[in-house]
């Protein structure tokens, strides 16, 4: 794999085929139990996580292209926003493509986030990383002015339009883990025969309800196919005044957050993520 200078040389390191599979272990919580959800008739894995505060809980979607991932693959992942926030954090192990194509994942997203609120928590938040933070903020959109609303959410390198004509889609195309060719097969999977681009449940950025969105992170990488989508979020999100933070680390590749147990400079990064996170749940606490 290409390591050219800009990027982070540890994170770089790791990037390559051996590294990809790796899984270290997050940080101690106070406390983890499996749960299952019925959602439209279905039974969903959940697990908990047991944070310091019990003033919000943060629904947390896996990252993975719709078409990877569960409960023990982003379990680092989840530990770290529960100690990073303080708050519990609910992950959820929603149906993957090409076996469960669009929308299954969306009504699973929107119909546990429903679960949620009615049985775990009365206050809410969303976070996501990649299709995770696709699902959160869609859950979010469906969701708004209902008593399940989330008051806060972090989009991680989101992927929230499928638009391939952004110009990270070709100067990140290849070499720095996600390529543009699997963001291609990832979405040609979830969408399959009947799914659409242009619908809002799979690309929120084109939703018409979007200033419905609550306040929150969006975070992007310098080195991210999917750099660009993280930006035109931001600036969408901001032109309907929706208050949003945007936080770029310039030297790190998508899916960063995975390699904090391992490399320095992963490891600061979800730290600043998981700061300002945590005040802006904070703020959100105070407010009411």
């Amino acid at each position: 794999m290409p390591r050219p200078a800009v990027l982070d040389p540890d994170v770089a390191a790791l990037l390559r085929p051996a590294g990809q599979g790796l899984r270290p272990p997050g940080p101690a919580v106070l406390g983890v139990r499996d749960l299952t959800a019925r959602v439209h008739g279905r039974r969903l894995a959940l697990r908990h996580y047991r944070g310091e505060r019990d003033d919000c809980l943060v629904v947390f979607f896996h990252g993975g292209g719709f078409v990877t991932g569960d409960l023990d693959s982003h379990d680092a992942q989840a530990r770290d926003l529960c100690r990073s926030t303080g708050r519990d954090v609910l992950a959820v192990d929603y149906r993957l493509a090409p076996t469960f194509p669009f929308p299954a994942a969306y009504d699973d997203a929107v119909g546990v986030l429903a679960w949620a609120g009615e049985h775990l928590a009365g206050r809410l938040a969303v976070a996501g990383a990649s299709a995770g933070a696709n699902l959160a903020l869609g859950a979010s959109l469906a969701a708004a002015g209902t008593s399940s609303a989330p008051v806060a959410q972090l989009l991680a390198y989101p992927l929230v339009s499928g638009d391939p004509s952004y110009p990270s889609r070709t100067e990140r195309a290849e070499g720095y883990g996600l390529t543009s060719e699997v963001v291609e097969l990832c979405i040609a999977a979830y969408l399959g025969e009947h799914g659409s681009r242009e619908d809002p449940r799979f690309a929120p950025l084109l939703s018409p309800a979007l200033g419905s969105a609550p306040p929150g992170v969006v975070v992007g990488a310098g080195f991210d196919p999917l750099r660009d989508e993280a930006a035109a979020l931001v600036e969408r999100l901001r032109s309907l005044g929706v208050p949003v933070q945007h936080l770029e680390e310039p030297a790190l590749p998508h899916g960063f957050w995975k390699f904090a147990p391992v490399a320095p400079a992963a490891r600061a990064a979800a730290g600043r993520m998981g700061r300002v996170f945590a005040a802006v749940l904070d703020e959100r606490s105070e407010g009411g």
